[in-house]
């Protein structure tokens, strides 16, 4: 078969698309901050000068990215997208429209990101990083043998805390927008047994070498962390699929 004369053109941006694009702007530089009402649509659509069907649909997609917020009796405000958003938005992507996620993709970003997270943590902690951490893992230590939901909680609270030792909230956003799959990860590794017990103890060393501010040691007590975590989910998967470990 002959090579195409002609390469297929794009096709240019609709109409609803690009006053979408034209509002997310304005969002993203704050010439329209939170809390900030949005013109009536008779007045975006005079502006923009298409009809309010084009206005009415921009607005129902800036809605659905949390843009927006509808007010009681008409109209809409602005808001400021949550990480609940990112989370649930990075969860449907990582599904990929499958009923089971693929773990090896989550591990994978979650080497990547975690162990940067580490090594920023150990070099900027601050005091009060490092008594929350140290809270978290007297309360894990203390629950004895503890129940799987309560345990899953005080794990994604450290690590919770370790991102917010960096300094950098977009580390903890982006830690956040992957936690709907991690728990998932958390509760088939909760089925091997003593799970519980090496997972305090990672936790433990990655809390000394945070404290020590020893940034290679961190990023070494991660990734040992992680590829711990990885074998025993596996586990976790034969166990629920009725294998034998």
């Amino acid at each position: 078969m002959e090579s195409p004369l002609f390469s297929e053109l794009a096709r240019e941006p609709t109409l609803t698309q690009r006053v979408t694009r034209q509002l997310e702007e304005k969002i993203v530089a704050s010439h329209l901050r939170p809390g900030d009402r949005l013109p009536a649509e008779r007045e975006l659509a005079r502006q923009f000068g298409v009809s309010k069907t084009v206005v009415r649909e921009a607005i129902t997609a800036l809605t659905a990215r949390s843009l927006l917020e509808p007010i009681p009796g008409g109209g809409s405000v602005i808001r400021t997208p949550s990480a609940q958003v990112v989370t649930q938005s990075m969860t449907l992507f990582l599904r990929g429209g499958d009923q089971e996620l693929d773990y090896a993709r989550v591990h994978e970003v979650r080497r990547t990101l975690e162990i940067e997270i580490a090594g920023l943590a150990a070099e900027r902690r601050t005091d009060a990083d490092l008594a929350r951490m140290e809270a978290i893992l007297a309360e894990m230590e203390a629950l004895g043998e503890p129940t799987r939901a309560r345990y899953i909680e005080d794990d994604v609270a450290f690590h919770a805390a370790i991102a917010r030792a960096t300094q950098n909230p977009l580390f903890a956003l982006l830690l956040d927008s992957v936690a709907d799959i991690m728990l998932e990860v958390r509760r088939l590794g909760g089925q091997v047994p003593g799970s519980f017990e090496n997972g305090r103890a990672h936790h433990r060393a990655l809390f000394d070498r945070i404290k020590s501010q020893d940034v290679s040691g961190a990023r070494q007590a991660m990734l040992a962390h992680l590829i711990d975590s990885e074998a025993i989910m596996r586990r976790g998967q034969q166990i629920q699929k009725g294998e034998t470990p």
